[in-house]
């Protein structure tokens, strides 16, 4: 049998084991996974003993940058993304499959970013994946926007008032247990989202948010990410097992994971 898992601080809300479990079923792979908490302080140490006794592993916030110098090697994408969310092993190589998870999400969505502005709201590690994957699907000009900002990033002063195009919601607002917060103030939100054509948040839990919610009633094509979620752990499975997956296994598998949420 071989043994997965997904490192991270908190995992408390985390759907990974039921998605992978779904795809081992399906599939007919003896397999299990499970979660591994790993302290801040030692987490060196501790992921390396833990990655001793896996065939492969995800790695979540607040490890996707500090697990690269227990690597052997980053793939094409990891090193553009500066960030690893999948290992396999025993080559210790780092991926990044959100990139895929967040393309396949969109494509699915019916949200094309083609020659699009694009604002990406959050500067964290998942802004990083969510720009890479706008700038393999043809995006215009991505705006990166922080309530902080930074030399080449956005205020949210300048999204209220420049706006159009595609909106990405990288932040935890609006993020279980928190579910009625939102990135944008409620009194502009409608205003905001008119000049929407796609909207993307990557929040999964709940799997509607107020901003998904906001511009679905307004027509407007919308996604949580839950879909990005089970792509990226179809294409770590397909690293993992060394084999393309089947064309239909993200869908299947999100449907499955949709009706136990």
């Amino acid at each position: 049998m071989k043994h997965y898992a997904l490192f991270g601080e908190h995992l408390g809300h985390s759907h990974s084991v039921p998605i992978h479990e779904a795809i081992f079923r399906r599939l007919g792979i003896r397999a299990d996974y499970r979660l591994i908490e790993l302290p801040g302080e030692g987490f060196e140490a501790a992921a390396r003993s833990a990655m001793a006794e896996l065939d492969g592993f995800n790695i979540t916030i607040p490890y996707k940058q500090r697990i690269m110098p227990l690597l052997a090697g980053l793939d094409d994408r990891a090193s553009r993304v500066n960030a690893v969310n999948t290992v396999t092993m025993p080559d210790r190589t780092g991926h990044n499959t959100d990139v895929h998870g967040f393309a396949w999400m969109l494509r699915r969505a019916g949200i094309d970013p083609m020659g699009q502005p694009c604002w990406v709201l959050g500067t964290g590690g998942a802004s990083k994946a969510v720009r890479a994957a706008l700038t393999e699907l043809g995006a215009g000009r991505i705006h990166l926007v922080s309530r902080h900002p930074g030399a080449g990033e956005e205020s949210y002063a300048a999204l209220q008032e420049c706006f159009a195009g595609v909106l990405v919601n990288c932040t935890p607002a609006g993020m279980f247990p928190h579910p009625e917060g939102c990135p944008v103030p409620p009194e502009t939100l409608e205003d905001l989202l008119r000049r929407a054509s796609g909207v993307a948040d990557l929040i999964y839990n709940p799997p509607e948010t107020r901003l998904t919610a906001a511009a679905r009633r307004l027509g407007v094509p919308a996604c949580t990410g839950l879909g990005m979620l089970v792509a990226q752990a179809v294409e770590a499975e397909s690293l993992w097992q060394g084999t393309p997956m089947p064309l239909s296994l993200t869908d299947d598998v999100l449907q499955e994971v949709e009706g136990l949420l």
